[in-house]
């Protein structure tokens, strides 16, 4: 691999450490970072994307091949090659996550842009629905995970809509840098990575990390506490938090990994983790209610 950095990037590399399928390395007092780019459609809509984050000095900088091209083709792999900054290589915290680093919307970063979330969740619940259906006889034992989750998204979906009737469209809030799933295993390496950013709500890292803390079993209510004293959120923001919160993500994205790679999902663990579950729900309601005030979701689904 050395010698295809020096070839592409015009530099050269003595000593290169491999970890995690990335590559690491120096030059010129910079450290680097060369890693295959899953999304290599990134070409479209980096440049206006770097201007933006440029106001924003952790992030990490896109360099150029030798072909002035944000992708190298190597062994038939899209590479990408960033330029590290001074951040530690560690994972994140609940107070790493931020809610300003504001983005504005474009044209070409609509590509980016995962909210809103009514219509993305309305058809994820339909399509789910409609394929264990399809696989009833196959699949009857998730049939009692299925009505709680599929339930709770449907009583997220309606919260949300509640929440764009009820609150006033001046008090929304800005689109900012986010992430697909932020979990307690998630590095700052990747948080600043801009091949891995997507454009949504403030809520959606935080409510996902929220959700991993209580898979790990590092479910912290004073932690919660802590950050939404440092960070700002609008009463509609609040209520998205919640909403987001209340969206089980983590249940559709193993159900989806079934699907594509036919493999089982870990039923025992989430069955005997129902109940601490709707505990779990349970406590984050009557947070919002009794902190902030906001109307909750008292409906629980019971386990069939």
């Amino acid at each position: 691999m050395k010698n295809f950095i020096n070839y592409y990037y015009n530099f050269y590399v003595h000593d290169i450490y491999f970890s995690n399928e990335k590559y690491y390395f120096y030059n010129d007092q910079n450290s680097y970072l060369l890693k295959i780019c899953n999304n290599p459609n990134l070409i479209h809509y980096y440049s206006e994307l770097e201007y933006q984050l440029s106001q924003y000095s952790y992030f990490f900088h896109i360099v150029l091949n030798r072909n002035h091209q944000y992708i190298t083709w190597i062994e038939n792999k899209p590479y990408v090659l960033l330029r590290l900054t001074n951040i530690p290589d560690e994972k994140i915290s609940i107070f790493d996550i931020k809610t300003d680093m504001f983005i504005t919307m474009s044209q070409k970063l609509t590509i980016l842009n995962r909210f809103p979330w009514i219509k993305l969740w309305e058809d994820k619940i339909d399509y789910f629905e409609e394929w264990l259906t399809l696989k009833q006889n196959d699949y009857k034992k998730i049939y009692p995970l299925f009505h709680y989750f599929i339930g709770l998204a449907e009583n997220a979906l309606l919260y949300i809509k509640e929440t764009e009737r009820e609150e006033r469209k001046e008090d929304s809030d800005q689109l900012v840098v986010s992430h697909n799933r932020i979990t307690i295993d998630y590095e700052l390496y990747d948080y600043y990575d801009p091949t891995n950013i997507i454009i949504d709500h403030a809520s959606r890292d935080i409510s996902e990390y929220i959700k991993s803390m209580f898979l790990q079993r590092v479910w912290d209510l004073d932690f919660v506490k802590k950050y939404l004293e440092k960070n700002y959120f609008s009463r509609y923001g609040l209520r998205m938090l919640y909403a987001r919160i209340l969206f089980p993500s983590f249940f559709f994205d193993d159900l989806e990994s079934m699907i594509i790679n036919h493999v089982d999902m870990d039923l025992l663990y989430l069955e005997n983790r129902l109940e601490e579950h709707q505990k779990f729900i349970k406590e984050i309601s009557l947070f919002f209610q009794d902190i902030y005030y906001l109307p909750v979701i008292t409906w629980v689904v019971k386990k069939i």
